[in-house]
């Protein structure tokens, strides 16, 4: 009986080491259904107005650690880029399969945490072996991570060097609008073209006189059906009785 007991209360020992031992983080969808602790770096984190999803790897097409957003105000999406972005984290809870995917929904702040440092190549326990898949992400997320890090510097680099052309295109607005000559001032309307004006001529019919050079300002009818049309600047037209010119004046 005592050594039945002994044997069971080791196998709850065993039990509880193997419960506190992280899973690697591309072996969780062998332990769906399980409440259990999943080790791994976070390669990306895309957040929307319903949730923020932590990727262990690029395509997000495997396991992800999931933030709803009715916790946000305790995980707020900025904190999660700024703490767990490119990090080694520990996520701890039940292990659910969504379309054919492992994750966790995190619920509390302290069931997402980093994770400590892991142990140098040579001070692996004996029988250890590195699994190349992994080396290979952790790899690939510290070149995303500094990729992520570049591509922010070149933003802000961009954003300064629009600010500094649109000072310079106010500025040029500016000179542009000081180095304006001012309007001319408006004159009186201008007078007929010369050449209309030097084209009449004597024999002329009133139609092609007012045709040429515009109605007169007024009209002096004389004797004998002589007319005389007379035009701004002192000028003047006469035409005998058949209606033809016979004296210009001005023109």
């Amino acid at each position: 009986m005592r050594s039945s007991l002994a044997l069971l209360a080791l196998l709850l020992a065993v039990a509880a080491l193997a419960a506190d031992e992280p899973i690697p983080w591309d072996e969780a969808d062998k332990h769906v259904g399980e409440t259990a602790t999943v080790e791994g770096r976070v390669v990306d984190i895309h957040c929307s107005p319903l949730s923020c999803l932590l990727a262990f790897e690029p395509s997000f097409n495997r396991f992800t650690a999931v933030v709803q957003a009715k916790n946000f105000d305790a995980m707020p999406p900025e904190d999660l880029r700024a703490r767990f972005q490119g990090k080694r984290v520990r996520v701890h809870g039940t292990i659910v399969s969504r379309d054919s995917k492992p994750e966790i929904i995190v619920d509390t702040p302290d069931a997402l945490a980093l994770a400590s440092a892991k142990p140098r190549a040579a001070e692996r326990p004996p029988g250890e072996q590195a699994r190349p898949e992994t080396e290979a992400l952790d790899r690939m997320a510290d070149v995303l991570e500094r990729v992520a890090e570049l591509t922010e510097r070149m933003a802000a680099v961009q954003e300064r060097m629009e600010a500094l052309l649109a000072q310079l295109e106010q500025r040029e607005s500016a000179l542009a609008a000081a180095q304006a000559p001012p309007p001319a001032p408006a004159g009186p309307p201008p007078r007929p073209a010369y050449e209309t004006l030097r084209s009449l001529k004597r024999g002329m019919s009133r139609s092609d006189v007012e045709k040429l050079v515009g109605a007169p300002e007024y009209v002096d009818n004389g004797s004998g059906g002589w007319t005389t049309w007379y035009y701004g600047d002192g000028r003047s037209v006469t035409f005998d009785g058949r209606g033809h010119v016979q004296a210009l004046v001005g023109f």
